[in-house]
């Protein structure tokens, strides 16, 4: 299974994405700004209409706060791929429920350089965070 889903990363997920992502740093001024980019909650422009949608709830942890996003998915337009032009990684390739601003991951990967490796306490540090300003994160 972890193969399958690092080879569907590898060769699926993140090629598609490297674009968009680019566009994101761009818009953003390499994430000194928050584009707007409306951050609708309905289809994506890019499917065909032929597809079947799922409808997915996404946590999006922001660097103040985390909400709730509805999001539209297919074939022609992934959640990765939506989550992406609005800044997030989506934290799994094909149904994710939870997503992480760019932003954050940036600071997480300067605090990883500078720190012992140890993910159960960034883990358990975020996860307090975001309790005492109200999220609760069922994930264990």
């Amino acid at each position: 299974k972890k193969q399958k889903q690092w080879r569907r990363w590898s060769e699926e997920v993140i090629p598609s994405l490297i674009s968009p992502y680019l566009g994101y740093i761009w818009q953003s001024a390499s994430l000194q700004s928050i584009p707007d980019l409306g951050c609708s909650t309905g289809g994506d422009s890019r499917c065909s209409g032929f597809c079947r949608p799922q409808s997915l709830a996404v946590t999006c942890v922001l660097f103040d706060h985390a909400l709730f996003v509805n999001i539209s998915c297919c074939k022609c337009s992934s959640a990765p791929l939506q989550l992406m032009t609005r800044g997030l990684i989506a934290c799994t390739p094909v149904a994710p429920s939870l997503a992480v601003d760019i932003r954050v991951l940036e600071l997480v990967k300067h605090l990883f350089v500078w720190m012992t490796p140890n993910s159960t306490a960034w883990c358990e540090t975020l996860e307090t965070f975001l309790n005492e300003r109200g999220y609760n994160l069922n994930t264990k």
